[in-house]
């Protein structure tokens, strides 16, 4: 299903139903009479409003993590790409959502939508989590409420046991019969919200191991309430229930194209790609010791030229990488022209050679070997896809539940499908089928390593490296499991780089608006509470 070109040019005119404030003290529109009411609002319309905020916010936190965990080059220090603005946007969009939720449970009670309550009551729990894996806290119990001018912040904790029960009262809403059926732009079939709501459980009890089992207080364990869902079989588990958004291809009315493709396909390569990422990928990664190349690498990459730096600028300084990630300043070979991390020194005239987005997830070109320019490559014109919850992420979730929490499940399994996921989800998407031979020797050499693994946290950073490269194009999740495991390793900066970000900045707009003086600007060195990591445990 693809309705997002339709979706795109509906919800570019809502402007979120104008709100576009980052206050969450300024959003009851149930009282603003230009704002829509219960009456005279449509709950589809609404509802879209709040689809479009999940997409928008997961977009814009990948983007902010992209170059952190060098799925793309960083420019610079850690401080200086996690500005006190830099989650003005996620924050915004976090109370746009609940704002519109709010307005859907009214109308419900005289329109019959306990439906559209539970796809919403979904995706606000997606946002919440969000908020706190990146921030530590929210406003959440005085959110959205005219009572209160000066919100307090809760608990990160507090708000994680929340959305638990939240998701609870979303799967009972979304099994009710006689509702008005919505109008759905993620999914074709009803059931795969419930997958949904059940597989952002287990992302909630996998990411907060570190905090004990019974961190919720539930007279369940974590432990038993993954078993759980995984016996039911009603989650996210094949490439058909995918959580994303879909981009399309138009150019203008509005532009809908997938930021990847209009950063390198408009003009000229305007991305720095990662030479540790690439490089991870080409030659393999000595830190696990799988030295294989992936059979995704001409699919996530487009070459420009397959010429190396040093025949098109004779004399430089740059020397090729040798295989291991640890290295400075240096260039990949066959035309991979990315950039070193923290690499901050001028950028020169180089567009038109370097590696730009591939067919996937941006919807740009396959690297079939011969170079060439985006602008005159075949490519989907845009039409890719923002990955927000994946069944293959859903597998390497459960593979590190078995391992360090004691799920009953077997990990070697759920590694293998986790990789074979990710593998044919990226060739179906792109339409260019994979070598077979190249997918069974990756996937047999990654398993040869993990059999000879000498113990479970050997076999978690194997685990946690090929997730990391199966959510390129969502870096949220790879930012998230590098504060949890320490792993991948990554590249060394070729800077002195600032602290690694356990947390972000409050948002400045928040701190700015809200007068509340319990409201004290954070640091990036703050950990949310399911890191319970030693301070220097990463970077």
């Amino acid at each position: 299903m693809n309705n997002y070109k339709n979706y795109i040019s509906i919800l570019c005119a809502l402007v979120l139903f104008g709100v576009t404030s980052c206050e969450t003290t300024d959003l009851d529109i149930n009282d603003n009479p230009n704002q829509l009411t219960e009456a005279s609002a449509d709950p589809n319309y609404v509802l879209n409003g709040l689809m479009f905020s999940t997409g928008i916010q997961n977009t814009t936190l990948s983007g902010l993590t992209s170059g952190t965990v060098r799925h793309i080059n960083q420019f610079g220090t850690y401080a200086s790409s996690a500005g006190p603005g830099a989650m003005n946007g996620a924050w915004s969009n976090t109370y746009s959502l609940t704002s519109n939720l709010q307005l859907l449970k009214g109308m419900s009670e005289s329109q019959n939508l306990p439906v559209h309550v539970g796809i919403g009551q979904v995706l606000e729990v997606l946002a919440y989590v969000n908020l706190v894996d990146f921030l530590g806290t929210a406003v959440y119990s005085e959110a959205v409420n005219s009572e209160y001018t000066q919100p307090n912040l809760d608990d990160g904790i507090e708000i994680y046991k929340s959305m638990l029960s939240q998701l609870d009262e979303a799967i009972d809403n979304l099994s009710q019969t006689g509702s008005v059926t919505p109008e759905d732009i993620y999914f074709e079939d009803l059931s795969s919200w419930t997958k949904l709501a059940n597989t952002l459980k287990i992302k909630m009890y996998v990411q907060s191991r570190l905090a004990g089992d019974d961190w919720d207080g539930d007279s369940t364990s974590n432990k038993s309430a993954i078993e759980a869902i995984v016996s039911s079989g009603n989650f996210i588990s094949s490439n058909d229930d995918d959580f994303q958004v879909y981009f399309g291809s138009s150019e203008t009315n509005p532009d809908n194209r997938h930021y990847g493709f209009t950063s390198d396909y408009i003009t000229a390569g305007n991305t720095y790609m990662s030479n540790d990422f690439m490089n991870r990928m080409l030659v393999g990664n000595t830190n696990t010791g799988k030295l294989v190349k992936d059979p995704r690498v001409p699919y996530y990459f487009y070459r420009q030229t397959t010429e190396d730096p040093l025949t098109l600028d004779p004399g430089g300084d740059l020397l090729p990488c040798d295989g291991n990630s640890d290295y400075q300043y240096c260039y990949l070979g066959n035309g991979y022209w990315g950039r070193d991390h923290a690499d901050d020194e001028g950028i020169p005239n180089d567009g038109v050679y370097r590696t730009a987005w591939g067919i996937y997830p941006a919807g740009g070109a396959y690297d079939d070997g011969a170079g060439g320019s985006t602008l005159e490559s075949i490519n989907l014109g845009g039409a890719g896809i923002q990955p927000i919850i994946l069944s293959s992420y859903t597998h390497f979730w459960l593979a590190e539940a078995a391992l360090t929490m004691g799920v009953n499940a077997d990990a070697r399994a759920l590694l293998k499908a986790g990789i074979e996921l990710s593998l044919a989800k990226v060739a179906d998407f792109s339409g260019k089928e994979m070598d077979a031979t190249e997918v069974t020797n990756y996937v047999d050499t990654v398993l040869a390593l993990y059999d000879a693994a000498g113990s479970n946290e050997d076999k978690l950073a194997i685990v946690i490296e090929e997730f990391y490269i199966a959510s390129f194009g969502n870096s949220i999740e790879a930012f998230n499991n590098y504060r949890r495991t320490g792993y991948p390793v990554l590249g060394q900066s070729v800077i002195t780089n600032t602290e690694f970000p356990r947390s972000y900045y409050l948002p400045s707009s928040e701190i700015n608006s809200n007068d509340n003086p319990a409201l004290v600007q954070k640091k990036l060195t703050d950990q949310v509470f399911w890191d319970t990591n030693p301070a220097n445990f990463i970077d």
